[in-house]
C-alpha cells in the first residue's frame, strides 16, 4: 500500500478534478504492475495497472489508495468492472470514495466474490483525497499556505470586486481540490480573517 500511496504522490495536484490515486497489483508476492492517475484525472490507475499487467492480474491483488469507482460519468467501464473482468481476487484499499457516481465500487467487488479490506494506511492515504473530499461536501477547495509549488491544482486568485469567498467557491466550481496561497499572498490576511485557510505549512 505505500508504494501504492508513494505513486499517487508523484500525479498529485496533476489530476483535478478527480484525485490521485495509485494501484500496485501484487501475485504471489511479486509486483506485477503499478498505475497512478493520469493527467486532468485520466487514466484511473487501476485501469493502467491492470492494461500494464495483461494475464498476469488474473488472481492477483489489488491495492488502491480509493475505493475503485463503482462506474464513470462518461459511460465508461468502472475500475470495479475492470478488476472484476481481469479476475483480480482481492482489494486491498486505504479509503472510501464518497463521489455518488464512484461509491458502491466495493459492493459490487463482493458481490463479484472479491475479497475487499479497506483501511490500511488510511491516515497515511489522507492527504492525498483530503481537498477531493472538502470540495464534494463544500464545494470549496483544500486551501493551503505552502511556500512550495508542487502538489497543488492552482494558485489562488481573486478576481475584482469578488469576495475571498466567492472566490473560493469560484475555484471549487471550476472543479480545482487543492489550492496553494504563497506566504507572500497579498490575498492571506484576508483569508485568514474570513476562515478560509485549512493548513499553514509555510
Amino acid at each position: 500500500m505505500r508504494q501504492a500511496i508513494a505513486l499517487a504522490y508523484t500525479q498529485l495536484g496533476r489530476t483535478a478534478p478527480n484525485p490521485a490515486v495509485g494501484c500496485v497489483l501484487v501475485k504471489n508476492d511479486i509486483v506485477v504492475s503499478t498505475g497512478a492517475t493520469g493527467q486532468g484525472g485520466h487514466p484511473h490507475a487501476e485501469q493502467i495497472a491492470l492494461e500494464l499487467a495483461g494475464d498476469k492480474a488474473q488472481g492477483s491483488t489489488a491495492y488502491v489508495t480509493l475505493e475503485p469507482c463503482h462506474s464513470r460519468s462518461s459511460g465508461a467501464p468502472g475500475c470495479s468492472d475492470r478488476l472484476i473482468n481481469a479476475g483480480v481476487a482481492r482489494v486491498v484499499a486505504a479509503s472510501a470514495d464518497p463521489h455518488p457516481t464512484a461509491m458502491d465500487g466495493f459492493a459490487k467487488l463482493k458481490a463479484a466474490g472479491i475479497r475487499v479490506d479497506i483501511g490500511l494506511c488510511r491516515a497515511e492515504a489522507f492527504p492525498l483525497v483530503e481537498g477531493f473530499f472538502k470540495l464534494l461536501n463544500t464545494g470549496r477547495p483544500l486551501m493551503v499556505v505552502d511556500a512550495a509549488q508542487q502538489g497543488y491544482d492552482a494558485e489562488f486568485t481573486m478576481n475584482a470586486g469578488e469576495s475571498p469567498g466567492d472566490a473560493v467557491l469560484r475555484l471549487g466550481r471550476e472543479g480545482l481540490t487543492r489550492i496553494r496561497i504563497p506566504p507572500s499572498s497579498p490575498h492571506l490576511t484576508l483569508l485568514r480573517s474570513h476562515g478560509l485557510i485549512d493548513h499553514d505549512i509555510s
